[in-house]
């Protein structure tokens, strides 16, 4: 457990953690363990990315020679893709706080060049697909920053605006 001073097994263990982080290496070790078994059940599941990129529909499927068949499969493609694109950052994401979860109990000297490595290309990639918010702005999802301003305009729907922020 931490000790009353807020100097948990972080800085106690020798591992290079903070001192001052105030958490329990058990405790750690276990959210690490509950990442990556979560990471393994989204790698068996049919939501994984590569499952995902699977479920391609043919245009033709949706009808031939009128302009909403083509509407329609291009705008389940334009999902699908995002899908695809969304549930392999989820998994990065996961997989990445296992790995942050071990540097905070062990420090970063305390993991791997591998590991080290992986965490690094997870932190690049995500990088690419961080948008950042407009200044005086919330996610638009929780409306406007102050009384009396405004969300920023999405300008419509269907658009990229709409893609859950994803770039």
């Amino acid at each position: 457990m931490a000790e009353p001073n807020g100097g948990g097994n972080g800085g106690s263990s020798g591992g290079g953690g903070k001192p001052d982080l105030g958490v329990d290496g058990v405790s750690l070790a276990d959210f690490k363990g509950r990442m990556e078994e979560l990471l393994r059940s989204l790698e068996k599941s049919p939501a994984r990315h590569s499952k995902i990129a699977d479920q391609r529909v043919q245009p033709t499927s949706y009808g031939k020679g009128f302009a909403a068949a083509d509407e329609l499969h291009k705008a389940y493609d334009k999902v699908r893709t995002n899908l695809e694109r969304l549930t392999k950052i989820f998994g990065d994401q996961i997989e990445g706080m296992g790995i942050a979860v071990h540097i905070a109990d062990k420090g970063y000297g305390g993991i791997d060049v591998d590991e080290a490595h992986r965490y690094q290309a997870i932190r690049k990639e995500t990088e690419k697909y961080y948008e950042t918010p407009a200044a005086g702005t919330k996610p638009a999802d929780q409306g406007p920053t102050a009384p009396g301003t405004k969300a920023p305009d999405k300008g419509g729907h269907g658009n990229d605006a709409d893609s859950g922020g994803l770039k």
